[in-house]
């Protein structure tokens, strides 16, 4: 897929793949052609992901593609810029889109690069409980909790106990035996 082909008028994307495959590097991507393209502004940008390592590389990911493309324009250094970039900025450019006006369009999207939204589902569940919390009627201060070790916990002992269940009579002996700890059997295990 060539990320320099994507449509940009409904302003919605969903960028689903495995790990490794680029979805960090198209999303950077998609941003900056949004900031020149569509003159968009950072607080008009939401960046959903899992994790908060994620989202701390994919702004680390737009601001060094900025600077790139920035270097790229000023200097004209093609050894650390990538094939993409090269590629839209002489599209978009041949539009009689000046150098200077591109460099201040980035340089003002630095600028504010604080009020881009780059957070987790987690995150913006709590956000929304925060500046939201009257009209939803819900106490000040409420969290979205985002507990995935009790999360682990209780699906393992669920399993466990619908599985320990239907297993033979030996197999369930030898299991006691060992005295394996679950919420339903909170014997020691014995080394």
């Amino acid at each position: 897929m060539d990320i320099n082909k994507i449509n940009l008028n409904n302003g919605f994307r969903l960028i689903e793949a495995s790990a490794g495959t680029g979805k960090s590097f198209t999303i950077a991507h998609l941003v900056i052609r949004n900031i020149l393209e569509k003159r968009i502004k950072a607080n008009e940008i939401l960046l959903l992901s899992f994790t908060k390592n994620t989202c701390n590389e994919l702004k680390g990911k737009i601001i060094e593609r900025i600077n790139k493309l920035k270097d790229f324009i000023i200097l004209k250094k093609k050894d650390s810029i990538d094939d993409t970039l090269i590629n839209w900025y002489y599209k978009f450019n041949s539009s009689k889109n000046k150098d200077e006006e591109i460099i201040n369009c980035l340089n003002l999207f630095n600028q504010d690069i604080n009020k881009l939204t780059i957070t987790t589902f987690h995150g913006l569940c709590n956000k929304i409980l925060d500046e939201y919390s009257i009209e939803l009627q819900n106490i000040q201060g409420c969290k979205v909790k985002n507990e995935l070790d009790d999360l682990y916990k209780n699906i393992i002992n669920d399993l466990w106990i619908e599985e320990h269940s239907n297993l033979n009579t030996e197999i369930i002996r030898s299991i006691n035996e060992k005295k394996i700890d679950t919420k339903y059997n909170s014997k020691n295990i014995r080394k």
